[in-house]
């Protein structure tokens, strides 16, 4: 993201996943108490989310299937959001004793008021394609069967446009709210690394999810 972001030769910058999934967010069970994971201002989640809030370019989210965690919080960040029908979208942070990440704890609120952002990050509720785009999360929902190729027809015609306007336009719409965004980033992550990434829930919660996925994986070598 630094390379694209910084490259003149670039003017949209697409993200999708690979697999069935879009995100399945952070991979719990390879964090411990030694992990070098960390929120800290200045570490790399907090450097990608400040590029995505600062960035020039038109960012796309290419959403190909079911999202979870940072794939959900962090797509307020992107200019447009296309999605495919059969994607779901939630956020399970409270329930591993962590919290709002990404800015979402402003970006959603201003998307999709405070109530529907209490269900996906309270509530842990998930929401569907078509209800993420009534809310606004998502830009358009594209049939599956081309699904990226749309994107990328879609991202091409962009970047058709003189890059001068898209870059001037695209500053004037983030203007108000971009400073907001990242007095949040910094927020968030320094209550992630200090308070949350620290905490006795936090462990707890990974003790449970290793438990868990032990459990599985036991009964179905019993299969």
């Amino acid at each position: 993201m630094t390379w694209a972001d910084a490259s003149p030769d670039v003017r949209v910058i697409i993200q999708t996943g690979e697999g069935r999934f879009f995100c399945t967010g952070m991979e719990l069970a390879e964090v411990d108490s030694a992990s070098p994971m960390a929120f800290s201002i200045g570490s790399d989640f907090h450097t990608l989310n400040k590029i995505l809030i600062t960035s020039g370019k038109v960012l796309i989210a290419a959403v190909n299937g079911p999202a979870a965690g940072y794939g959900v919080s962090s797509l307020a960040l992107f200019d447009l959001v296309y999605s495919v029908p059969d994607a779901y979208f939630f956020t399970p942070f409270v329930k591993w004793g962590m919290a709002a990440e990404g800015a979402s704890s402003v970006s959603f609120t201003k998307i999709m008021g405070h109530q529907k952002t209490a269900a996906l990050f309270l509530a842990a509720e998930r929401i569907s394609a078509s209800e993420a785009d009534h809310l606004g999360l998502v830009t358009k929902v594209l049939p599956k069967e081309r699904f990226l190729q749309d994107v990328v027809d879609i991202a091409t015609r962009i970047a058709s446009s003189p890059p001068g306007a898209l870059k001037a336009t695209k500053a004037l719409m983030k203007h108000t709210l971009k400073q907001d965004l990242l007095d949040a980033n910094d927020r968030e992550c320094t209550l992630l690394q200090n308070e949350r990434f620290q905490s006795e829930e936090y462990y707890e919660a990974i003790k449970q999810f290793k438990d868990e996925q032990a459990r599985k994986k036991a009964a179905t070598s019993k299969l």
